[in-house]
């Protein structure tokens, strides 16, 4: 699909467009499924090694599905003042990475949150979408 093509304001991200605008970001929400419904967190996130990564607590819920779960993990940036902004969803499975094997940016990801985050997680990506919207015209 063409990244330009929009509907009124709204126009389709190609992925490139996605991971680019992803690399410009920290903060995300994650959101998986659970026996009593989703659940969303929100967590600090870095692109390495063409993956979406994260760290949480190593005893935390979210930790115990990402040991091969599926998950969605949306960004947004928004401006409500000129009502425009933009949303890229990943979608995927989440793995435990190995603190051996995971890159040193992830290393280096400050995490808002307090206490220790020491579970890095790597999206593997399935799918990768998002959207624009810009100002209206004056």
């Amino acid at each position: 699909m063409d990244a330009n093509r929009s509907v009124g304001r709204l126009a389709e991200l190609t992925p490139y467009d996605c991971w680019s605008l992803l690399e410009e970001v920290e903060v995300g929400r994650v959101a998986w499924c659970t026996l009593d419904g989703p659940a969303v967190v929100p967590v600090n996130v870095t692109v390495a090694d063409g993956a979406l990564w994260f760290r949480t607590a190593p005893y935390s819920t979210l930790v115990n599905h990402c040991r091969g779960g599926r998950v969605a993990v949306e960004i947004d940036n928004l401006d409500p003042t000129r009502r425009a902004g933009w949303s890229v969803v990943v979608t995927g499975i989440a793995e435990i990475v190995d603190g051996d094997e995971v890159p040193r940016g992830v290393h280096l990801l400050d995490t808002w949150a307090p206490g220790s985050r020491t579970a890095h997680v790597r999206v593997e990506t399935q799918q990768v979408t998002g959207r624009r919207l810009t100002p209206p015209a004056p």
